[in-house]
């Protein structure tokens, strides 16, 4: 592993388990092996550190949004392609999880700040896919006549929620949960 990629992930790691305000660059630089002028080097300091992990972990979850399948068997089949995408982001990548759920909700408010943008374009994102997914779906009679609008927030709601706690606990107690979410939303939108 290259210094620089070392160095971010060693970043990423104490960010994760001590937060922004608890990690400094000397204890980043010492457990990555290098020294502190090579965070200087690559970096402004230790806030382009920090947003550059982050802008890393928005752009590898929005890459994964995208390539969801667009062409299914049904609407259904989308929502559960999300679930079940937000979870897998979730297990392979804890600690950037982990970093953004645990950092930007202090941030959001901020609009010069990284969160702020990114994670409304997630939040947009969301709510347009899921959207188009119920509208389609109550149009051709798969799915029973919801409040589109609301649905989507409480969808939107549920899969942060599981992902925050997924990211937080390390996963150990919400292995199943992807499962039952699927068949919670399977039974609250199908028409039987």
């Amino acid at each position: 592993m290259g210094k620089k990629k070392n160095l971010i992930e060693t970043a990423v790691r104490l960010f994760a388990e001590q937060g922004y305000d608890g990690t400094t660059t000397l204890q980043i630089s010492r457990e990555a092996g290098v020294t502190e002028p090579l965070i200087y080097y690559h970096f402004r300091g230790k806030e382009e550190l920090f947003t550059h992990i982050l802008n890393d972990a928005f752009d590898e979850y929005m890459t994964r949004l995208e390539s969801l399948p667009t062409k299914t068997a049904d609407e259904f089949t989308k929502i559960e392609n999300l679930i079940m995408a937000s979870q897998q982001a979730a297990a392979e990548m804890p600690r950037r999880i982990r970093l953004v759920m645990s950092s930007c909700p202090a941030r959001i408010k901020d609009a010069d700040h990284v969160c702020s943008s990114r994670m409304r374009g997630i939040f947009d994102w969301y709510k347009n896919y899921l959207a188009d997914c119920l509208e389609r779906g109550i149009a051709s009679g798969e799915f029973v006549a919801v409040p589109v609008r609301e649905t989507v927030y409480v969808l939107i709601s549920m899969i942060n929620g599981m992902i925050r706690q997924q990211s937080l606990m390390n996963g150990s107690r919400y292995k199943d949960a992807k499962d039952v979410a699927v068949a919670f939303c399977r039974r609250s939108l199908r028409i039987s």
